[in-house]
């Protein structure tokens, strides 16, 4: 079919087979095969030349149209394998959309503008369960969750603030230490924070901590009703920001106290956006996130 293209444009078979680099024999053999298969004849021959015939002008007019599809769909899936084409499915939960995180999408994004983005929420243990079935291709989590079987790598650290009534006496303060929580319930997000909170390490029998199985929404609301304190990351708190007749104050523990989130993929997932996308989070520095 490309040979037959190459006469039509060419207005004949040696013009066709010099522009081709193939014997002028075998493009008029392999013509007049195609000719014999589809049973019309596409040529008028003449020692000057070939010119198409009726039913061959409506043949080049499709093969060419055929041809140009071909050639994107090979091109598409060259694009695809080298992970600038395709979905990236990313599971997460509404705590995680800090703005690390989405300057890491749009760093992707800004190299890999025709790769479809899809964000999907939910909890992060369905997330890896996700990513193990390849349902979805990575899943954001605290970076001190328990997670086997899948690669895990460290995203970004963000500061810890405190969520508290402005009528609270420590409202005053600038800068709250982690030893002065000590009159209420501390309560702190699964969804944000996770169940191993890096909080546990300090063994402050003095706090009282409490892991609440809800989002951040829940747990402001919560500390709205008088149901205690709560610790969030700062970047949770610069996308929800922070209810009315509430407050934020930095959380300070005297060794820089910071929380971790990561990103978990099965290493058996061969979507190429995927490995891009885990190669450009490994480029981009980690920057903490703080909450102003």
């Amino acid at each position: 079919m490309r040979w037959s293209v190459a006469v039509a444009s060419n207005g004949g078979f040696r013009k066709a087979a010099d522009a081709i680099g193939v014997e002028q024999s075998a493009l008029s053999r392999r013509v007049r095969a195609l000719e014999d298969e589809i049973g019309v004849s596409l040529f008028h021959r003449s020692p000057g030349g070939a010119t198409l015939t009726f039913a061959g002008v409506s043949f080049i007019k499709g093969v060419e149209h055929a041809l140009g599809l071909l050639n994107e769909t090979v091109n598409e899936a060259q694009e695809a394998g080298r992970g600038r084409l395709g979905r990236l499915r990313i599971g997460l939960t509404g705590s995680f959309l800090s703005d690390t995180l989405f300057g890491f999408l749009q760093h992707f994004r800004g190299a890999h503008p025709n790769v479809q983005i899809e964000m999907i929420t939910g909890e992060a243990g369905e997330h890896l369960s996700a990513v193990a079935d390849r349902r979805i291709d990575i899943a954001v989590l605290p970076g001190n969750m328990t997670v086997s079987g899948l690669d895990v790598s460290e995203l970004w650290r963000e500061s810890l603030h405190v969520i508290l009534p402005e009528t609270h006496a420590l409202a005053s303060k600038a800068v709250i230490e982690l030893e002065q929580l000590t009159d209420v319930p501390v309560l702190i997000s699964e969804g944000d924070l996770g169940q191993d909170v890096p909080l546990r390490a300090r063994h402050l029998d003095t706090v009282n901590l409490k892991i609440i199985d809800a989002g951040l929404p829940i747990l402001l609301a919560q500390v709205q009703l008088g149901l205690g304190l709560a610790i969030v990351a700062s970047g949770a708190l610069r996308q929800s920001g922070v209810p009315p007749h509430l407050v934020q104050r930095p959380l300070h523990s005297g060794e820089g106290l910071t929380v971790g989130f990561a990103a978990a993929w099965y290493h058996r997932n061969d979507n190429p956006a995927l490995r891009r996308f885990v190669s450009s989070t490994r480029g981009t520095p980690r920057l903490s996130s703080n909450a102003s």
